[in-house]
């Protein structure tokens, strides 16, 4: 069934609309596509019990900033740069990127949290790099 949602997934992002995300691991996350001129997308999935999810694969500059929003269960939250070292879990709203490259944001249940399972809102924000003269 994922191979269903993905195409209508990345549409909705294309078109800057909110998409239902498709449960993605490390190993296979989910692209995240900026529409043309835009620098943030919404996101929506759900976070279940003994299910792998919700790794969220973006492409980012040097000297870029990460702003995010999760709302929704107790979580956790993880970013994997693109050297492969990795922060978290824990990790604060805004993040300045430090390398050009692929990015991994996670968010996985707080197990040691009540609230831990359902349904959340995830925006994400990546301003252009200002250039400096």
């Amino acid at each position: 069934m994922r191979g269903r949602l993905a195409p209508i997934a990345l549409a909705a992002l294309a078109l800057g609309q909110p998409a239902l995300a498709a449960a993605g691991s490390d190993s296979d996350p989910i692209p995240v596509h900026f529409a043309r001129g835009s620098d943030t997308v919404w996101l929506r999935g759900e976070l279940k019990q003994n299910v792998r999810c919700c790794a969220y694969r973006f492409k980012a500059h040097a000297g870029q900033t990460l702003r995010w929003r999760f709302t929704g269960p107790a979580f956790r939250a993880v970013i994997v740069y693109p050297n492969g070292e990795a922060e978290g879990p824990g990790i604060p709203n805004t993040i300045r990127l430090p390398s050009d490259g692929a990015y991994i944001l996670t968010f996985s249940p707080n197990l040691m949290a009540d609230g831990a399972f359902g349904r959340y809102r995830l925006t994400l924000t990546i301003p252009p790099a200002r250039r400096d003269h």
